[in-house]
């Protein structure tokens, strides 16, 4: 769980999320879950789990620590066992480096060679997606005696955020919500929308990745929409809930996602979402979920116009969306990787 020295990052927030309910869960204790941490988590998710202090040096040397399964928590850990005869599962989050314009197909080949090395040498396989799945078997050769299995991420749930007071939101007209700012998360195309609907602002939460904060303000400016857009930065869990829970939708047009946390949190606060039909969202948003299949002005506006009437006039909706976004549990998730281990100890 090296990736918690940023909890507000997504693979923070996945060890984050995934180490409380290991902590809740009494198999951990049984099973003997040692997290791996950096030294000022030492402690944090109770005594139902052991503590191993990650330090730098670990990813040149390896860590000994005496294990059956070794659970790297996103496929590009450099954190290893020492010990070669140690199990080792990854969980696969996205192959999103493919997207990138930045990136050489000549670099994205050597990610690719690099992670199939990978899961040559590995035990087991964990897909946040069936996308995934099949992005990698589209892309890598897995080996038919790897034991995989897609898990998904949980998501927030309004009891556990219903004592947020929704005052802690500084925005006093109804405004929309998006959470990372990242060239992938394509929020610069949504200028159209914010111009038809004038009685919107709109929220972006999230720190800065790639300088593409600048890019959504010079589309803004264009638009002459830039006043209402406020960027409130990296926020923590009471401030992000704070949000959700006084937004009127979640804007999330993103091109490359291999899950899409955002999309369950603002649904579990039983809010309409507006994606892309790109990558995982179809498949995480399901039939709940507006889609915009395209990024021209008339399809933004209109599948936006017709989400929100369409919201505002169904009763059951806002139960629907709760009851869809039920499903993505960390407490199960945290139950289908303890299973996973154990059948690989036994193996």
């Amino acid at each position: 769980m090296e990736r918690l020295r940023n909890p507000y990052s997504g693979l923070g927030q996945y060890c984050l999320q995934l180490g409380q309910a290991f902590a809740a869960n009494p198999a951990a204790n049984e099973q003997g879950i040692v997290a791996l941490v950096p030294q000022d988590w030492v402690g944090k998710f109770g005594n139902r789990v052991q503590y191993k202090v990650v330090q730098p040096w670990h990813k040149w040397f390896g860590m000994s620590v005496p294990a059956k399964v070794w659970h790297c928590m996103h496929q590009d850990s450099a954190y290893l066992p020492t010990n070669r005869k140690t199990s080792v599962v990854y969980t696969i989050h996205d192959l999103n480096f493919l997207e990138r314009l930045d990136y050489s197909e000549t670099k994205k080949q050597r990610k690719l060679n690099r992670m199939q090395r990978k899961i040559n040498h590995a035990a087991g396989l964990i897909y946040i997606s069936d996308f995934v799945r099949e992005q990698v078997h589209a892309r890598l050769k897995v080996p038919v005696q790897l034991k995989e299995e897609v898990i998904y991420n949980g998501g927030g749930h309004p009891e556990e955020s219903a004592l947020v007071p929704q005052k802690t939101v500084s925005i006093n007209k109804p405004f929309l919500f998006s959470i990372g700012i990242h060239p992938k998360k394509n929020l610069h195309v949504l200028m159209p929308l914010l111009e038809k609907f004038p009685q919107y602002e709109w929220v972006i939460a999230g720190p800065d990745s790639r300088d593409y904060q600048s890019v959504i303000q010079e589309e803004a400016k264009k638009w002459g929409v830039a006043e209402r857009i406020h960027f409130c930065g990296p926020v923590g869990e009471s401030e992000k809930w704070a949000y959700y829970q006084s937004c009127e939708a979640l804007l999330f047009p993103s091109l490359s996602e291999g899950f899409g946390l955002p999309v369950v949190e603002a649904m579990a606060m039983g809010k309409p979402v507006f994606l892309s039909t790109k990558c995982s969202l179809p498949e995480i948003g399901g039939s709940e979920a507006y889609y915009f299949p395209e990024f021209d002005s008339e399809t933004l506006c209109k599948v936006f116009e017709q989400g929100m009437h369409d919201f505002k006039n169904d009763p059951e909706k806002r139960e629907r969306l709760k009851a869809w976004a039920a499903q993505f549990s960390w407490k199960a998730a945290a139950s289908q990787y303890l299973d996973f281990y154990k059948a690989l100890s036994k193996s």
